[in-house]
């Protein structure tokens, strides 16, 4: 299973991503996947964006991925570079492994960009679904999460 990072609002002890359609939530905005006109999630459209390490968020922080996304105390121990966000965002990982193409969770893909933008991916149905399924789906992988601040 590949390993994937995003940044997201945590609750609770041991901290879990909140749910909710935002960039910072577990979810899926409506920007980042439209139905297709039958009304479903299809793989290779887009999805819920993740990067590929912490430190991979660090390069895309300068120029590419808005700097209050990324907790501040992340630019304080020196991980992320200009990190301003709010303490209340945490770096949550998801998976094992290699940052590559795969499976990541129950009917969920890790696919990355590619070469143009190696540190970026999305986390993809991993079949046609209807788009209900596939936010649910999304959903399921709350628990799974864990903090990934403490990682390279």
């Amino acid at each position: 299973m590949p390993k994937a990072y995003r940044s997201m609002k945590s609750e609770g002890v041991p901290p879990k991503p909140v749910l909710g359609d935002s960039a910072t939530k577990l979810g899926l905005r409506a920007r980042d996947l439209a139905p297709d006109a039958n009304g479903n999630a299809v793989p290779g459209k887009g999805g819920v964006s993740i990067f590929s390490s912490i430190a991979g968020i660090g390069r895309r922080i300068q120029g590419l991925f808005p700097p209050d996304m990324v907790p501040a105390r992340l630019h304080k121990t020196g991980k992320v570079t200009g990190a301003i966000g709010p303490n209340s965002l945490r770096v949550f990982k998801l998976g094992e492994g290699n940052y590559e193409e795969g499976e990541i969770a129950d009917r969920l893909r890790l696919v990355p960009d590619g070469v143009a933008n190696p540190d970026h991916g999305t986390i993809q149905p991993s079949f046609v679904m209807p788009m209900a399924e596939f936010k649910r789906a999304i959903a399921d992988t709350k628990e799974l999460w864990e903090d990934g601040e403490n990682d390279p």
